[in-house]
């Protein structure tokens, strides 16, 4: 199977920075890394052979090739949520790929700016293994160290790892190398046994399914209605002309 490592964050968070950080400097020399984009957000020279689609809730990707290595880039524009839904579908078993890394770029300038960019993130990290933390000089210190705490107080697995001035990672393999370390289990195989918070003083006195549960960003109700709302940031992107 094809090592997959999929990135979020929004546009102009430095997801491209971090992108040519890794392809250069995190995998040994010689290997070979596609990039896929998806479809409409991708730069006028992005071959078309190498972009995915999400068309009501339908991701489509193009199928592995030769290399190494695939990174895929989600639309920063769209819901976080939406696609990792989406992705979860058509990723989740399969028999080509293999989610390596889900990594999220934290653009503290953005966040720091707009309290509903600070609250999607939630989402973001919620699904990652690293969190690559950028523009981290252009906010009050105080103010950043008060937002990690939010995730670090929880006991969030995913390693937080900061983008220097220069683009560079101080280890870039630890970001695409090493077991899962997110919150969210969707790409995981568990037994749903294992979800259950079973012990001998702790023992259900109906019958119950064995069935694992959604993630909670994806359950919903008997409407249909998502049970936990993530902001919309794509008007916030639009102001700031992203």
């Amino acid at each position: 199977m094809t090592p997959l490592i999929i990135v979020l964050g929004p546009a102009g968070s430095g997801r491209s920075i971090l992108l040519k950080e890794l392809i250069e400097n995190a995998w040994p020399a010689g290997k070979q890394v596609r990039t896929v984009r998806i479809s409409g957000d991708a730069p006028a020279d992005h071959p078309a052979g190498d972009c995915w689609t999400l068309t009501e809730g339908q991701a489509v990707l193009p199928a592995p090739g030769t290399e190494d290595a695939v990174i895929l880039v989600t639309d920063g524009r769209r819901s976080v949520v939406d696609q990792m839904e989406a992705l979860h579908r058509v990723l989740h078993g399969s028999t080509q790929w293999q989610v390596q890394r889900i990594v999220t770029v934290l653009d503290c300038m953005l966040a720091h700016r707009h309290e509903v960019v600070a609250e999607w993130y939630g989402a973001a990290v919620h699904f990652a293994d690293a969190v690559i933390v950028t523009r981290r000089w252009e906010v009050p210190g105080q103010w950043l160290s008060k937002y990690l705490a939010t995730y670090t107080d929880a006991f969030y697995p995913c390693l937080f790892v900061n983008l220097l001035k220069n683009g560079s990672l101080a280890n870039p393999a630890e970001v695409i190398e090493g077991e899962p370390l997110r919150m969210s289990h969707i790409f995981d195989e568990i037994d749903a046994v294992d979800e259950m918070e079973f012990d001998e003083d702790n023992l259900p006195d109906e019958p119950f399914d064995l069935v694992r549960q959604p993630d909670k960003y994806f359950a919903r109700d008997d409407y249909g209605r998502r049970l936990i709302s993530v902001p919309d940031i794509a008007e916030t992107l639009r102001v700031e002309g992203r």
